[in-house]
């Protein structure tokens, strides 16, 4: 049995002193399996959920496929009857096996056919796709994340769904974006503002910095697909994509309504939706124009 004291699911490395520099820890009063398998029917004495957070601090309805308490919730008219702007966060990995049924794309279909609306997908990054274990640990080192390991595959969920809306749409690698020399700022998107009929970017130079975006391939260039924005990427840190003589990877595209569709489709990555990664008015501005489209 070690004697290393366990902090959370490893044992404590003994940090060395360092004169004139304090070293901190912190000490959670609280049994965690006993707190986090609370019976969430019960409102009293428990912690209260992310859903429950996000429902007073952020006035945004928020469903998940399969919720805390393993229950499943697909996506139906009980969700896009009072909905106008629906973002699908494709952050389930592909080893989950989730897909969408065709009675949730019967439904979006039909809901698409109003007048108004707005679907936006978001699927995540796809990093280590190849067997190559030198191209995975090229891939590692591009976008620098120590968080994330060789191989992590997102977005089973939304590529069955675009697919089944006729999207010509797939994420591929994750890439780390340029920084504007000399400082810690994202470079600035290359935008195609002439195209950018429902203006989402107005007052919008930058996205979100993020390590590791997917670029999102167009699949066939059938005219359906607007791609709005492209993030220069990091030229000093090497990756398959840029040896192949890319700069830049697609990050927000856009399907003007067509057909029996009357609604909008927008792509872009679900992390442009939170401050984690560093909040800017410019982001502030995107989340506007998008809200008020």
């Amino acid at each position: 049995m070690s004697n290393a004291p366990r902090t959370y699911n490893q044992d404590h490395v003994t940090r060395r002193y360092t004169p004139g520099k304090r070293r901190l820890s912190i000490y959670w009063t609280w049994s965690y399996p006993w707190e986090s398998q609370r019976d969430l029917t019960e409102m009293d004495n428990r912690f209260s959920t992310m859903t429950e957070v996000r429902r007073v601090a952020w006035p945004v309805a928020v469903f998940q496929r399969v919720d805390q308490a393993g229950y499943p919730q697909p996506i139906d008219q009980r969700i896009l009857d009072d909905c106008d702007t629906l973002l699908i966060f494709g952050l389930d990995h592909l080893g989950s096996r989730l897909e969408a049924t065709q009675e949730e794309v019967e439904a979006m279909k039909e809901w698409l056919k109003r007048e108004g609306t707005c679907l936006l997908v978001a699927p995540h990054h796809d990093v280590g796709f190849t067997d190559d274990a030198d191209q995975r640990q090229m891939e590692y080192k591009h976008h620098g994340d120590r968080l994330v390991p060789r191989q992590q595959r997102f977005s089973e969920y939304t590529r069955s769904l675009m697919k089944a809306l006729d999207i010509p749409v797939w994420n591929e690698w994750g890439l780390r974006p340029a920084l504007v020399k000399g400082t810690r700022d994202i470079a600035p998107l290359t935008a195609f503002r002439d195209l950018d009929k429902l203006n989402l970017l107005n007052n919008v130079p930058t996205l979100n910095f993020h390590p590791h975006l997917p670029h999102y391939v167009l699949t066939k260039d059938n005219g359906k697909v607007q791609v709005l924005a492209r993030q220069p990427i990091d030229p000093d840190r090497p990756h398959p994509f840029t040896a192949a003589g890319n700069t830049e990877f697609n990050c927000l595209l856009w399907m003007p309504p067509s057909g029996e569709r009357a609604g909008d489709i927008v792509l872009v990555d679900s992390t442009n939706f939170t401050t984690l990664f560093g909040g800017t008015d410019s982001l502030k501005n995107f989340w506007k124009n998008l809200a008020t489209a």
